[in-house]
């Protein structure tokens, strides 16, 4: 008898409210050949793209000398280097990040601004372009395309969306112009607006499943039941692992939904992006929109709704409260005073467990033989090594991931000797999803060599 093969863009489908709606699925043993190495048709597993970005860099060793280093990595390099405090939210997918210090950022090598050059530099490898402004003022928008659309523009054809982009911290900069507004840009001239709202997010990644003139909740609600026929048909068709996974993707996405409702109101309401909205007594819930914003990204690389995605934690030049650490300053003042050196560093150690969560949950979810991480890159980096300084040489960067094993595992800390231009990083990465592609960035950003250091 002959094996069941499914195609991996099989979607459930029912009607609802004389609606039509569809849930994409995950991956199948019957979407993959007989060796669960790749797709039936041939072809190889899907890999993922994720620029993470968190503004203002992190504190410094010594308050009084801005040059003995930053509060960030280990003295040790190679595999199996020690997590210093700063990096304690790693523990567990360690394994899978590679720490890189000593590099700089060859687009900014003008120094003209140290916020518009470090985002710009880093995930564009363009230098930035200056806009008009006021005296008491500076404007940028972004010399280039970011790492994510140039890697967007090669496979998100592929995909329903060709990526998408999403922010936790509602505290961004909206008057410096596009450089540090947003963190996605097609073109110098297209910027790509973040979502908010993990309600936005979740009706842009399932907007085929849920019916968007619906004015009904009722209906909505039972989109999940509209579908169940289908499952059922399609439980008939496969193995039994395949039966479990079906009955795990339902109740994934089912237990979302519930986590979004259980969010404050104001946090459910859809929202424009930049657009300022209700917080609870004054606080973002920054802590559950970011898991609620990883879960929701997991889902649609599970299901392959998109391969590229960039995420924006905090801003640059953002006011951000670390309210559940204390705080009541902006991380952006909190960094230009050494005073608050300490804050600052509880700060750096509380986003990198939030970006800790993303990784976790995507090492988590199962795919083929392997889990997401295995076939995921994922690029950590912010706008200044310290936003005291506003230095962008040495800047905080993580690659995670194993890049569908075009990157090193497991990882290492590696601190160029050289100063090497950050834009080698991206190429790296950038090949993991465009293997064909053959440089980065323009002028004194180019890079056409990409991080050997990085690859597997």
């Amino acid at each position: 008898m002959s094996r069941f093969h499914l195609s991996r863009r099989t979607l459930l489908r029912g009607a609802v409210g004389g609606t039509s709606v569809a849930l994409a699925l995950p991956m199948l043993d019957a979407m993959l050949n007989s060796n669960g190495t790749a797709l039936a048709a041939g072809e190889p597993l899907p890999r993922r793209l994720v620029t993470w970005f968190f503004g203002n860099g992190v504190a410094l060793v010594d308050a009084t000398n801005p040059g003995a280093g930053l509060r960030w990595g280990p003295a040790e390099q190679g595999p199996g280097y020690p997590l210093t405090p700063q990096l304690a939210g790693l523990a567990g997918v360690e394994e899978y990040c590679s720490l890189l210090t000593g590099f700089d950022i060859k687009a900014a090598a003008m120094h003209r601004r140290g916020h518009h050059d470090g985002v710009a530099g880093f995930f564009s490898g363009h230098p930035f372009i200056e806009l008009p402004h006021a005296d008491n003022s500076y404007s940028s928008k972004s010399g280039g395309p970011t790492i994510d659309q140039v890697a967007a523009d090669a496979i998100g054809g592929q995909t329903f969306l060709p990526s998408v982009q999403i922010a936790a911290s509602k505290r961004v900069i909206t008057s410096e112009g596009p450089t540090l507004q947003f963190l996605s840009h097609k073109s110098p001239d297209v910027s790509l607006p973040q979502i908010f709202s993990p309600l936005d997010l979740y009706t842009k990644l399932f907007d085929s499943f849920v019916p968007q003139d619906d004015p009904t909740k009722p209906l909505r609600l039972n989109a999940l039941d509209a579908v169940a026929e289908d499952v059922k048909r399609l439980k008939l068709r496969v193995g039994k692992a395949d039966q479990i996974r079906l009955d795990a993707h339902l109740s994934s996405v089912a237990q979302i939904r519930k986590q979004i409702e259980a969010l404050a109101p104001e946090c459910m309401q859809p929202m424009q992006p930049v657009n300022t909205n209700e917080d609870t007594d004054g606080k973002e819930p920054l802590d559950e929109v970011n898991q609620i914003m990883c879960d929701l990204l997991v889902e649609a690389f599970r299901c392959d709704i998109t391969r590229v995605a960039s995420f924006q934690y905090t801003g640059s030049v953002g006011y951000t409260v670390f309210h559940m650490l204390g705080q009541t300053l902006g991380h952006h003042d909190l960094t230009h005073d050494t005073n608050y050196n300490d804050s600052v560093d509880a700060a750096t150690a509380h986003t990198i467990e939030a970006f800790g969560y993303l990784l976790k949950r995507l090492k988590a979810t199962p795919e083929a033989d392997g889990n997401l991480l295995d076939q995921s890159c994922i690029i950590l980096g912010s706008d200044a090594s310290s936003g005291y300084t506003h230095d962008v040489f040495n800047q905080p960067c993580i690659i995670a991931g194993r890049g569908g094993g075009a990157l090193k595992h497991p990882g290492i800390h590696y601190e160029s000797p050289s100063q090497e231009n950050t834009s080698d990083i991206l190429l790296a990465c950038l090949q993991t999803v465009v293997p064909e592609a053959t440089q980065v960035g323009s002028d004194i950003g180019l890079s056409t060599t990409p991080l050997s250091a990085i690859q597997a």
